[in-house]
């Protein structure tokens, strides 16, 4: 019996062998058996006999989600998150899977945070049951936090005085962390923008017409715990129909991909590695983890009718990407040809122009994910 659809358009075994070659992996039948059992690629179908054998063949386009499986697996190894990324790709993945890899992540999240706190207060003598004892665990946790240098989860963005950042990152842990209403001050906001990055550049600095994106008072960070606080995002998640998923995953990728990309280019144009106070997102397509954040973040945004706010930020960073492959492109210009057009311009744009080409030719400006064909990325 001959297979039903072209064969050329459904991959089998050794087409998928051949392209995890060419991505630069060598992988095993195993492997793919594996992949299959994780949903991170499509079940064959018997396409017909080849005198007695069976003839499987994949889905169109299988080699190519396994081209991005093994990309994304050289960043993590997690098959959750690797679920969700080959789901922002536009690969077929079902939104049932996607919700569940996001709830067994922000479980070990919460696990994690809640078996941290109980061991600073068993650490002090006290009760973890005990309300007040928690309190001063959190403390306890927020000032181990500060005090660390190097990857920490809140990186060190300017000279801010040690009770401070203390101070910040406990009300970070329990805003964003336990999603704890908190009555926060101005001075407090104040001192969580410091630590975070935002301020004060986020409030002072322009571009072209556009005045600073930080506005409004200091203390409305507060409000963030009923949409970004943990328990809010497992709760988004859970009640995420499919429907909520395939309209937030615009708006995860312009976060994840392109606000990097965004604030790496602003870095770069305007000689400083914090010019937008946004230095905290420039590495986020990094760390495919902040997914487990984003998606649910994305999905609590929108059912809080901020959907007109995400698709106008969604909208502004669209066109990173393509001047990132115009970057790309002048690489592939002569160098007379770059230095005749940039001849009789003033001492300010050619110095931009060639930190640019610079920061392009150390891959700064290389979006993960984006080689991958696959979807409305």
């Amino acid at each position: 019996m001959a297979p039903s659809q072209d064969p050329a358009a459904e991959p089998d075994r050794t087409a998928l062998h051949q392209a995890a070659a060419q991505a630069g992996e060598q992988i095993s039948d195993r492997m793919l058996e594996a992949f299959r059992a994780q949903g991170l690629i499509p079940h064959p179908r018997r396409a017909g006999y080849r005198g007695r054998a069976p003839v499987w063949r994949y889905p169109p386009g299988t080699d190519r989600q396994l081209t991005a499986l093994i990309r994304w697996r050289r960043h993590t190894r997690d098959p959750a998150l690797l679920t969700v990324l080959l789901w922002l790709d536009g690969f077929a993945i079902p939104p049932a899977a996607v919700r569940a890899a996001l709830t067994r992540q922000l479980d070990v999240v919460t696990e994690i945070m809640d078996r941290e706190i109980t061991r600073q207060a068993r650490r002090l003598g006290l009760d973890p049951s005990d309300g007040h004892a928690r309190s001063q665990a959190i403390d306890a946790l927020a000032q181990a936090l500060a005090a660390k240098r190097g990857a920490t989860p809140v990186p060190r963005r300017g000279r801010v005085r040690a009770q401070d950042r203390a101070r910040a990152v406990a009300l970070l842990i329990r805003i964003f962390g336990l999603g704890e209403s908190v009555q926060g001050t101005a001075e407090d906001g104040a001192i969580v923008e410091r630590v975070l990055g935002l301020a004060p550049n986020g409030r002072r600095h322009t571009i072209d017409d556009a005045g600073p994106w930080l506005t409004g008072p200091t203390e409305d960070l507060f409000a963030a715990a009923g949409i970004a606080g943990l328990p809010s995002l497992l709760k988004a998640v859970h009640d995420a129909r499919d429907a909520d998923l395939t309209a937030a995953r615009q708006n995860v990728v312009a976060l994840f991909r392109y606000l990097p990309l965004m604030t790496r280019m602003l870095n770069v144009m305007f000689d400083d590695d914090n010019y937008a106070g946004l230095a905290a997102f420039g590495q986020l397509d990094q760390y495919p983890e902040t997914l487990v954040f984003i998606v649910p973040m994305v999905i609590a945004m929108q059912k809080a009718d901020w959907r007109e706010n995400l698709d106008t930020v969604t909208s502004a960073l669209h066109p990173f990407p393509g001047l990132a492959e115009q970057a790309h492109r002048i690489l592939d210009m002569p160098a007379a040809t770059i230095s005749a057009n940039l001849a009789g311009k003033p001492a300010e744009i050619r110095d931009r122009a060639q930190r640019l080409i610079d920061a392009t030719i150390e891959g700064q400006f290389d979006v993960p994910g984006n080689d991958h064909p696959a979807g409305p990325s």
